[in-house]
Formats: C-alpha cells, sequence, structure tokens
C-alpha cells in the first residue's frame, strides 16, 4: 500500500528501521519482541522502499530510551537525518527512538526541515503537517509519561519487597539465597572462615589500608559467586582495597538488612546529557534497617565500630575526623582539638621537636587572627605517655596471658585456610581426573586439553602442599617457654614495652586511640601554661597542666644530662655551647649557653670533658665524619639511622649524632651503602621545588 505523502524524493534516500530493547534482561529473553521489531523491514518495503535501501539499526539493544546519551546508533541516525541521506524513519513503536520529551522534540524538529517521514507499524507522520505534528508532540509527552509510570510501579513494587526484607540483588561474599526469600550463610565452611577473617581480624589494624597489605602480605583470597552462576562455583580471587572496604562497612555481615544505602541522582553532564549517578547517604536516609534478619558473622557492635574506624580515618574530611595514624613522631595528631575555635589542632615537624599549632577557625581568621595557640608538645607527651601508662599498666600482664593465646589461635586459623586452599585444590584435580577418564578417547584433541588441564590442577596441588608444608616448619604453633617469660616480663613492665624498638609510632598511635575519644587544648595566659583536657574513652575526664616553654627544644633535666654527656663525645666545651644555642636549648636557670657553663655543668653533672686521644681510641664520629668514611651524603647516613640500619646516639632531635666507627663495617650497613651508590636507592629525596638543568 502505497501512502499518499510519499513522494519520489523520499524512496530515492535510504529509510532506517529502528531497533532497541530497554535492558540486558529483555535481550536474553524477549525474543518474540526483537523479531517483531525486525519484521518492520518488510513493513517498509511493503510502503515502496527496496530493500537494497534499508538501513537496520539494531546496535542499541539493552540500552534505556530515556536519553540520547550513550546509544551510538541513535547518533547514527540523527547524523544521517542532518545530512539528507533519510528519507523514512521506522520503528514498530515510535517510543523506541526515545522516551524524552526534549529529545523527542529535537527528532521530530529535525525531521519536519529535512523532510524526513516517520512510521510505525500502524501509520506514517508527515513532520511538516500540523495535525500529525501535533500527534508527535502527544506520543512524545505520552512517553515520557508512560516511562515514569512505569519506573514508579518497578520501584513500589520493590519498596514493598523490600520492607518485608525479601529483595536481594547483589549478594556480598559468604552469603547465598538457596530458597527464596531466606538469606544463609554459604554452606562451604572454607568460604565462612575466609569472610570471618576478614572482619575479625580489622579489629587488630588502624586502618583499612594495613589490614589489605596485611592481607596481600599472606596471599589471601577471597570467594565470589559470579553474577547468574550457582552457588557451588565458588571462585577464589584476590582482593581489591574496595572490595575489602566494603565487606567491612557492609551490615549484611551484622545480620542487618538494609535498603538504600545508596541513592540514584540525576544530573547533566558537560554535554547536557543526562546521566545518573549513587551516592551513599546517611544512615537516617535509608529506606529499610531490619535487625537480625539472617545469620551474622558478627556483631552488631562490632560492624559499629567497623564503622566508626573507617569514618575517623577518612583524612579527605578534614577537621570532621581525626585521619588515620601516621607515620610521624606526634603522638596527639589526630586527637587534639583547639578549644578557642574547635578546630583540629595541627603537628609541625621541625628539625628540633614537634610543635602543635591551631591556625584557627573561621571566625579567628576574620578577625585577622592567624593562630590561636602555639606549643611544644614533647614535655605533654611524656606526661600524657605516663598517663597512658598507669591505665594500661594492671592490665599488662594479662594481656601478656592473652597475646601468647591470641598468637596460637592466629597460627591455627593460618593453618586452617592454607588446609583449605590445599583441599579445595585436590577437588579440581579430582574433577579435571574424571573428566579426563570419561572422555572417550577418540576426542583425541580434546583429551589432550583435558590432559593439559589435569597435570595444571597437580601442580596446584604441589605448590599448595608445599606452602603448608613451608608454614608448619617456620611458625611454631605456640610460644616457646623463652618467648612466653619474655612476654610476661614486657606485660609486667609496660613503659619497658611501650619503648621497645619494635614498638611504632603507629601503634601508641592506635593505643592512644582506644583509649582516648578526645583531647582539647588551651593555654592558660595568666600562668602561662598549657592546658590539656583528656576526654577518655569510658566517659571520665583529666586535666594536665605543663608550663609553656618558649624555648623549642627546651628539655628536661635528665635529657639535658644525657644531651651533653653524648656531644661531649665529639664536642669540645665551646662548640658544644654553639651547638644548644642552635636549638634554643637552654639552661637550667633559663639562660643561654657559653663554654664556661657549658663546664660547670658538665662539673656539677661529674661528666667527663672532651678528649681528643679518648675519641680517636673509642672511634667516635659526627654524621659528616661517617658520611666521609661511607662516601655518601651526610642526608644518606641520616636516612640509614632512621632506618635503623646504622647504629647511632642523638640524645635529642635536631642535635647532633654520634656514630660508632666500628658500627660501619656492620653487614646491613655495607649492603645499605652498596645499594645507594648502584642507583637503587635514592640518597635524597625529589624535592618538586628544586630546578632542574638539562
Amino acid at each position: 500500500m502505497i501512502y499518499s505523502i510519499i513522494k519520489p524524493e523520499h524512496l530515492r534516500r535510504a529509510a532506517y528501521v529502528y531497533l532497541r530493547q530497554s535492558s540486558p534482561g529483555q535481550v536474553r529473553k524477549n525474543h518474540e519482541g526483537r523479531q517483531r521489531q525486525q519484521a518492520m523491514v518488510d513493513h517498509v518495503v511493503n510502503l515502496g522502499w527496496p530493500r537494497a535501501q534499508i538501513i537496520l539499526l539494531d546496535g542499541d539493544t539493552g540500552q534505556s530510551g530515556s536519553s540520547q546519551h550513550a546509544r551510538p546508533d541513535f547518533q547514527v541516525l540523527l547524523q544521517a537525518i542532518v545530512t539528507g541521506n533519510v528519507g523514512l524513519v521506522a520503528a514498530r513503536e515510535l517510543s523506541r527512538l526515545v522516551r524524552d520529551n526534549q529529545d523527542w522534540s529535537h527528532v521530530v524538529r529535525l525531521c519536519r526541515f529535512e523532510d524526513v517521514l516517520l512510521a510505525d507499524e500502524h501509520r506514517l507522520y508527515d513532520p511538516r503537517d500540523a495535525q500529525d505534528r501535533m500527534v508527535l508532540g502527544i506520543q512524545g509527552a505520552f512517553n515520557e509519561f508512560e516511562l515514569s509510570m512505569i519506573i514508579d510501579r518497578m520501584q513500589q513494587s520493590l519498596r514493598q519487597k523490600a520492607q518485608r526484607g525479601e529483595q536481594h540483588d547483589a549478594l556480598p561474599p559468604g552469603y547465598i539465597c538457596r530458597r527464596q526469600p531466606l538469606l544463609e550463610k554459604h554452606p562451604d565452611r572454607r568460604v565462612q572462615r575466609a569472610v570471618t577473617k576478614v572482619l575479625h581480624d580489622f579489629e587488630k589494624f588502624s586502618s583499612v589500608r594495613q589490614l589489605y597489605l596485611h592481607l596481600m602480605d599472606e596471599q589471601f583470597q577471597l570467594p565470589e559467586v559470579p553474577h547468574g552462576c550457582d552457588w557451588r562455583d565458588v571462585r577464589w580471587i584476590t582482593p581489591s582495597y574496595d572490595r575489602i572496604l566494603e565487606m567491612l562497612r557492609n551490615p549484611t555481615y551484622a545480620g542487618i538488612y538494609t535498603r538504600g544505602r545508596r541513592k540514584a541522582f540525576t544530573m547533566l553532564d558537560e554535554e547536557q546529557h543526562k546521566q545518573t549517578k549513587y551516592r551513599r547517604v546517611p544512615r537516617e536516609q535509608w529506606d529499610v534497617f531490619l535487625k537480625d534478619h539472617h545469620e551474622a558473622y558478627i556483631s552488631e557492635q562490632q560492624w559499629e565500630r567497623h564503622v566508626k574506624k573507617i569514618e575517623a580515618n577518612a583524612n579527605v574530611r578534614g577537621q570532621a575526623s581525626k585521619g588515620s595514624p601516621g607515620r610521624g613522631d606526634s603522638l596527639m595528631a589526630g586527637v587534639l582539638r583547639c578549644r578557642r575555635c574547635g578546630s583540629r589542632v595541627q603537628a609541625r615537624y621541625s628539625s628540633s621537636a614537634v610543635r602543635y599549632t591551631c591556625r584557627g577557625g573561621t571566625r579567628q581568621r576574620e578577625r585577622g587572627v592567624k593562630q590561636c595557640l602555639s606549643f611544644a608538645g614533647q614535655r605533654l607527651e611524656a606526661q600524657l605517655v605516663t598517663e597512658i601508662l598507669e591505665v594500661v599498666g594492671p592490665a599488662g600482664v594479662i594481656a601478656a596471658t592473652q597475646a601468647s593465646k591470641r598468637l596460637a589461635q592466629q597460627h591455627a586459623q593460618q593453618r586452617q585456610l592454607l588446609v583449605d586452599r590445599v583441599a579445595t585444590a585436590c577437588e579440581a584435580a579430582q574433577r579435571a581426573e574424571r573428566e579426563y577418564k570419561t572422555t572417550d578417547e577418540t576426542y583425541t584433541t580434546v583429551r589432550r586439553v583435558l590432559a593439559a588441564e589435569w597435570e595444571a590442577t597437580l601442580d596446584q596441588v604441589t605448590a599448595e602442599k608445599s606452602r603448608l608444608e613451608a608454614f608448619e616448619k617456620c611458625q611454631p604453633t605456640l610460644p616457646t617457654a623463652k618467648q612466653q617469660e619474655q612476654l610476661e616480663c614486657l606485660g609486667a613492665d609496660v613503659r619497658r614495652l611501650w619503648e621497645h624498638p619494635h614498638a611504632t609510632m603507629q601503634m601508641k598511635k592506635q593505643l592512644l586511640r582506644i583509649l582516648i575519644e578526645e583531647i582539647v587544648v588551651d593555654v592558660d595566659e595568666e600562668h602561662d601554661e598549657v592546658v590539656l583536657l583528656i576526654q577518655w574513652s569510658g566517659g571520665h575526664h583529666t586535666e594536665l597542666r605543663e608550663p609553656r616553654v618558649s624555648g623549642r627544644g627546651s628539655l628536661a633535666r635528665e635529657q639535658l644530662r644525657s644531651a651533653v654527656a653524648t656531644l661531649r663525645k665529639v664536642l669540645d666545651d665551646t662548640k658544644l655551647a654553639a651547638v644548644l644555642n642552635r636549638e634554643r636549648i637552654l639552661t637550667t636557670s633559663g639562660q643561654t649557653w657559653t663554654a664556661q657553663r657549658v663546664k660547670q655543668y658538665r662539673c656539677q653533672e661529674k661528666i667527663p670533658a672532651f678528649n681528643a686521644s679518648e675519641r680517636t681510641t673509642s672511634g667516635w664520629l659526627t654524621q659528616a665524619e661517617a658520611a666521609t668514611r661511607l662516601e655518601i651524603s651526610p642526608m644518606s647516613v641520616h636516612r640509614l639511622v632512621r632506618s635503623r640500619v646504622l647504629r647511632a646516639e642523638q640524645p635529642h632531635p635536631g642535635l647532633p649524632m654520634v656514630i660508632c666507627e666500628s658500627n660501619l663495617n656492620d653487614s646491613q650497613v655495607q649492603k645499605a651503602v652498596k645499594a645507594l651508590k648502584s642507583g637503587h636507592v635514592r640518597p635524597l629525596p625529589e624535592d618538586p621545588r628544586q630546578i632542574k638543568f638539562l
């Protein structure tokens, strides 16, 4: 049948048949709908177009019609219309083109001015005709309304199902849904142990990154059931940081069913195309929160602690969080808050000591105040350490006993994970063997491939067994009697444990954050004292006061004696006085140093004077002299000392180091120096401000 509106110039141009289905599920299941859309080609032939001039666009299958964005074939169609190569645009339903009314109006407008006809399976439209254009406009508005109604009905059904706790989308590792809508743990014990390890081990680490690095060191594998596969088809993968983070945040592991943790937000991108993004929303905005919904891996309290720790470690949140414990020497970094403006007090590092400074809040900056307060933190941190050790002291021996038990539990847990890996590898080898043996001998090519797969699984079994044997040889099941005695001694003397070389600053900061919720700091101008108000996690408060000193390197009596006793090995009284004055370290009476005052102080404390012959005999060297002997830079020597490769005496940060010449011959020192000279390790860090000459 030929319509009167079809002109010869239309038939000379191509006819485009557009095909689209809204989702991948429709593409997989709704084959009849696809065939009906393809039948439009025969309909266009009946309209008079030769089959050779009909172009079928079916590349947008599985894409939503809510926008023209991300639909390449639709963009091809628009480009063809603009260039004047199209005489007809056909679709079984014209709503297949686009369901956004604004985009639909744009299509109709282009077809009107380029003299392009539109057709569905019922009738033909001429956009140049006012009545047809009105009908097309009504169709565009109805198409957008219909899409909104469909989405609303689907969302209401999903919300109603979620209110009962029966709507399950992507399940987290460790859970399956064999009998809808029941959610249950995966019956594989290895899967359960792997998930439990991740969730419980986070208690021992200060951040998610530290846990992730620990799991990578152990070559840990996480279970995964690919989407659409049977729950028995477990795949073991190396976890990513984001996956570990999502597991720790997920309330499902605490037996809680939630819905709406992320909300969809629609916005326009730079090209004015609609774009949907998902963002996390606060807990009070979640749609569903059902406790005790299913069997849990951890308690609700543990999950709350996980979330709280992750939020506190979020450095990008600025003043709203403490930030993760860093490697710096500032013990109170992240937990100090200014009483005057409420801002977090920042730690500033200098050559001599740590200094805490509050740059002021918004109100202070508006008044022109550069900073609220500033003070040296060494003496206050020493007082704080004393308070902490008094709190944890009574539990020291108990902690040592628990550490012994936990060591045995960790060993058993790690061994069980390795045993599980061996068992999984053996099962895979048995399956490969059965597939090979049950295949007919006439299929030589297939049997050759199956034999190679069987051989690969056997190699995997051997590798897993070797890893298990190596672990059992290197890792003792229980601490030895000597190790147990050392643990008990350290438990009885917590200060010795605090000052142990293996007690890193990160560990100390983590302990401080467990015990202390926040420290509010202020300066008592009348008494010239720094005041700390400690808010303990249990709710108690303690106030510490320390005189504020102007000298950033002022030392306590014991520290001053140690500094003079160490530096007199390489410096005479005159040079020693100059060094102390350079670091702004005052005498006990608050005066600057002279050679005479150094001598008087030495006599008072019974410290020997500098002796050149004694220095030569003992082999005492300065940092620069040690660098000359090793033929490296002084900064490289400093790095070796900071990394504990080279032993040195430094009584206080910023003061000169005293290095024994015999320590330079240590094998580790020589190996590190060789690496520096060969270029494997940079002797100096790159400074982005440094000008590079080509």
